[in-house]
This record gives C-alpha cells, sequence and structure tokens, in this order.
C-alpha cells in the first residue's frame, strides 16, 4: 500500500468486517497478554489498542466493542498477574530470570528498580505504573508479591487501566475516522512533515540525554558549559532543521491551495 493508493487496504475491509468476531477475540487476548507476566514482556499492547481503535474509526469495527474487550481483557490480565505474584512470591520473579529471552528481560537491576518503586509508592504504584509504560510489566504482579488488599489493587488499578487505554482509542479512533485525509496529505505533504517528525525526534532523544546525565550526580556548572557545548552544534542542526521543514510545508501547503 502506497500513501497515493489506498485502495490496496480498502480491499481487505470487507474481510475484517466479516470476520469482526474474530478480531474482536485478537483484541481481547492482545490486551489480556499484554499485561500477564511473563507475556507482558513481550507483547506490546499499544498494537492492539491503536489497531482496534483504528479499525472503529473506520467504522470497520464497533467502538463500544473494542472498548469492551480492550478494556476487559487488560483488567482481566492485570489480576492474573496479582494473584500469580500473591501465589508465588518472590520465587515468581527468580523462576522467569531463568527463561530464555524473558530472563533477559527481567535482569536484576530492572527488578530491584520495580521493588524500589512499589516500595516508595505503595498502592499509587499500581496507578502510577499502569501509566507509565515498562513499569506497566511487573507492578500487577509485584502488588500481589507484597500482598497488597486485594480491594486496593483493584480501586487503583481498574481506572488506570482504563485510563491507560483509553488514550491509545482516542488516538487510533482519530486517526482512523480521517485516515483518508491524513494519507492524502501524507501524499503531498509527506517529505515534509517525515523531516519535521525526525527533528522532533532528535530534539526529544537529545533533552532526555540532557536530563539522564544530569540526574546521576549533581552537575557543576562547568559540566553544564562543557554539555551544552558538546551538543550545540546537533542542537543548531535540529532548531534549523525544524524551520526549513515548516517553511517547506507551509510553501506546499500554501502552492497547493493557490493551484
Amino acid at each position: 500500500m502506497s500513501f497515493g493508493n489506498f485502495s490496496s487496504f480498502e480491499q481487505v475491509i470487507p474481510f475484517l468486517q466479516q470476520n469482526r468476531n474474530y478480531a474482536y477475540l485478537i483484541l481481547f487476548f492482545g490486551a489480556f497478554f499484554e499485561t500477564v507476566i511473563p507475556f507482558s514482556l513481550v507483547v506490546l499492547g499499544e498494537l492492539f489498542f491503536l489497531a482496534g481503535a483504528i479499525l472503529a474509526g473506520m467504522k470497520v469495527l464497533e467502538l463500544w466493542l473494542v472498548m469492551i474487550v480492550l478494556y476487559s481483557g487488560g483488567i482481566l490480565g492485570d489480576n492474573v498477574s496479582y494473584w500469580m505474584g500473591r501465589r508465588y512470591g518472590m520465587g515468581l520473579f527468580d523462576r522467569l530470570q531463568h527463561w530464555p529471552l524473558i530472563g533477559r528481560l527481567i535482569h536484576q537491576d530492572n527488578y530491584e528498580k520495580g521493588v524500589a518503586f512499589f516500595e516508595k509508592r505503595g498502592a499509587f504504584a499500581v496507578f502510577i505504573a499502569r501509566l507509565s509504560g515498562p513499569l506497566s510489566w511487573i507492578t500487577p504482579a509485584m502488588a500481589g508479591v507484597f500482598k497488597l488488599n486485594y480491594g486496593v489493587f483493584l480501586r487503583f488499578n481498574t481506572p488506570a487501566v482504563i485510563i491507560g487505554i483509553s488514550e491509545f482509542i482516542v488516538l487510533g479512533y482519530f486517526f482512523g475516522n480521517y485516515i483518508h485525509v491524513i494519507v492524502d496529505w501524507l501524499h503531498h505533504y509527506g517529505l515534509a512533515i517525515g523531516f519535521i517528525v525526525i527533528c522532533l525526534i532528535a530534539a526529544f532523544l537529545v533533552v532526555r540525554r540532557y536530563f539522564d546525565w544530569r540526574a546521576k550526580v549533581q552537575r557543576t556548572e562547568a559540566e553544564l558549559v562543557d554539555f551544552i557545548g558538546r551538543h550545540f552544534v546537533v542542537a543548531v542542526l535540529i532548531i534549523v532543521g525544524l524551520i526549513l521543514g515548516s517553511l517547506y510545508l507551509i510553501y506546499s501547503v500554501g502552492s497547493a491551495e493557490l493551484s
């Protein structure tokens, strides 16, 4: 499928509509295994959240059914992880460290970070982790290991699941609803948009590198000046790239409107 020809994907839509029950089932299990340890370490739930919402925005699937299967899958998966942690305790993570592939993800540093985060935040860690990416992989199980009251776990975890998944549903539904317009824009202005996106990603990486570097130890003024000097050229190139990309996008849109 190219940006200029959307018909290749549209030919798949009738097949998806005829087999939508299987699509709902796949979305449910995607949301479920995204939070069931150890599958949560390798299953990217975001792909299922976005895919379901995009198809709902394209009117291939029913939005309310997509929301039900994703929410129920995520909540059930977290609850399974909680009871696994409660049943097997710290030994659960010791066993997983010896699994192929999984063991590389549950190394001692990540495990200790999870323990420290849960001990510091307590029940609120369950809510925070569900909205903060990687920590959501192990926090439900950690809540079970620490024998957090199940009622408290439900009260903190359930709204966090709904909020976390809803972020992707809103984004995906908007994209699916306007997918023809978005694809047309990418076809005409894809070069400028892609250039701007690359510059924004580069800017994000530089800023994150700065905060990670500064957070490790207390930095002196001389060290801050040295860091800025070493990244000055990169920062200038990013700013210039953003300006040129924006100007090119504005010029392209203006030329299209005049024609």
